[in-house]
C-alpha cells in the first residue's frame, strides 16, 4: 500500500534536496522566488485558489439561460434527529416522529415541483431550516421525483448552508441545480446567530450573489418597535454596500422573510429599498435596492402570510442595480409573483400550514415568492 505523505514530510524532503545543491544555484533559485513573489504582488492578480472554481451543475452550453428563483419560509423545518440543547416543541415533535419529518419533506418537495413547469425553481432560498440534513433529504426527494417524471437532467446538485446554534436553531439555506462557488458561502452580520446567508452562483462566468435573510419575528422582538429587525437590515445592507462599492454593477439579489412590510423601518431605513426603478438605477454613493413586492393590495392574495384576520407581506425579493441591466445576470420585476395555487391555500384563503390542527397535508404558513432571472451567454473573450 502506498503511503500518503503529509505536507510537512514533503517540505522536509524538498529542503533536503535544496541543501545538496551548489550554493550559487541555491542563491539563483532564491532570487527567482523573490522575483515571482514581487510580480504577483504588483500585478494585483493573485493566483486563483482551486476552491474558488465553480462546481459543476446544470448548464446550457454557454448560451443565455432563463432561471427560475424562489424564496420561501418553509416553517419549522426541523430534522428527525433530536437536539438535546434545543427544547423547542416543534423540534421535539419531528425528532420523536421521524415519519412526520419524512411527510414534511414530501409535502415541501411536492410544492416546489409545482413551480417552473413542474421541474421546480432553479435556485431556491429557504428559511426556517434547522440543519444541513434537512436540505440534503429534501434535495434527494426532489431528485427522486424529478427522475420519476423523466427530468433526471434537471437534478439539484448543490446546497449552500451555514448552521445556527442560537435561538430556535433556524438558518437560511440555498438549493440549486446551477454551479456555485461554495467557498464564498458565509454568514452575514456581526451577531452570533446565522439567520443571514451569502452565497454565490456562477453561470457562464457571470456571478449572482444571493443574500437570504430571516429577520427577527414580531413575536420575539421584545423591543416593540422593530429595532432588532432594523439591526438585521443594517447588517444586510452593510454587506450589500460593500459589494456595491467594490463593483457598482454587481448582480445582487436579497430575499427572505423580513417580518416587516415595505413601509416599515427595516425595509425603508435599513435596506434603503425603493419601488422606483429609476431611483435604484441612479443611486451612486448610497445604493438603493428595488423592492419587487412593495404593494400587493390589488394582488390575489394581497400578501404572503395571513394572521389576525388580515394579510401581510413579510416575504420579499430585492434587486440591485446590476440586475436591472442586460449584462451578466438580469431580472424582470414584472415576473415577480406570490405562488399561491389552490393547493397552497387553507380553505381558499391564507397559506395551508403543515400540522397545527390542519392535518399533515399542508406546506407552510408562508406563500413562496418567485421571480425570473436571465444569465447572459458566455463571452468569447
Amino acid at each position: 500500500m502506498a503511503r500518503t505523505h503529509s505536507n510537512s514530510d514533503q517540505t522536509k524532503q524538498i529542503l533536503n534536496l535544496l541543501d545538496k545543491l551548489p550554493k550559487p544555484l541555491q542563491f539563483l533559485l532564491f532570487l527567482m522566488g523573490v522575483a515571482a513573489f514581487i510580480f504577483v504582488a504588483l500585478s494585483g492578480c493573485p493566483a486563483t485558489s482551486p476552491k474558488s472554481k465553480p462546481t459543476e451543475g446544470y448548464l446550457n452550453d454557454g448560451k443565455e439561460l432563463e432561471v427560475s428563483f424562489c424564496s420561501w419560509n418553509v416553517e419549522n423545518f426541523y430534522d428527525d434527529k433530536d437536539d438535546e440543547t434545543n427544547h423547542d416543541e416543534s423540534e421535539n415533535f419531528f425528532a420523536n416522529k421521524p415519519e412526520m419529518f419524512a411527510k414534511k419533506v414530501d409535502r415541501l418537495s411536492d410544492g416546489l415541483l409545482m413551480m417552473n413547469g413542474g421541474v421546480g425553481p432553479d435556485i431556491m432560498a429557504l428559511v426556517e431550516v434547522e440543519s444541513l440534513r434537512c436540505l440534503e433529504v429534501l434535495m434527494d426527494k426532489l431528485n427522486e421525483k424529478l427522475a420519476a417524471k423523466g427530468h433526471a437532467d434537471r437534478k439539484y446538485q448543490h446546497i449552500l448552508f451555514k448552521g445556527d446554534n442560537t435561538g430556535r436553531r433556524f438558518a437560511p439555506g440555498i438549493i440549486t441545480r446551477l454551479p456555485v462557488i461554495a467557498d464564498k458561502t458565509k454568514k452575514v452580520g456581526s451577531r452570533a446567530n446565522g439567520r443571514m446567508l451569502r452565497g454565490s452562483v456562477l453561470v457562464n462566468d457571470h456571478e449572482l450573489i444571493i443574500i437570504a435573510a430571516h429577520f427577527t419575528s414580531r413575536v420575539t422582538d421584545d423591543s416593540g418597535d422593530g429595532k432588532r429587525r432594523l439591526s438585521y437590515a443594517n447588517d444586510c445592507y452593510g454587506e450589500f454596500n460593500r459589494i456595491f462599492q467594490a463593483d457598482p454593477d454587481a448582480d445582487v439579489l436579497i430575499c427572505g422573510d423580513m417580518n416587516d412590510e415595505y413601509s416599515d423601518k427595516s425595509i425603508q431605513e435599513g435596506l434603503r429599498a425603493t419601488n422606483d426603478v429609476s431611483v435604484c438605477l441612479e443611486a451612486k454613493e448610497t445604493p438603493r435596492l428595488l423592492a419587487l413586492f412593495a404593494d400587493l393590495s390589488k394582488n390575489d392574495p394581497p400578501g404572503t402570510i395571513f394572521g389576525k384576520g388580515k394579510f401581510s407581506t413579510f416575504d420579499h425579493i430585492f434587486f440591485s442595480r446590476g440586475l436591472l441591466d442586460s449584462k451578466g445576470w438580469s431580472g424582470d420585476p414584472k415576473t415577480a409573483e406570490v405562488f399561491a395555487p389552490k393547493e397552497f391555500r387553507f380553505r381558499g384563503k391564507g397559506p395551508f400550514r403543515f400540522g397545527d390542527g390542519q392535518g399533515d397535508t399542508g406546506y407552510s404558513d408562508h406563500f413562496p415568492v418567485l421571480c425570473k432571472l436571465k444569465v447572459a451567454a458566455k463571452s468569447d473573450k
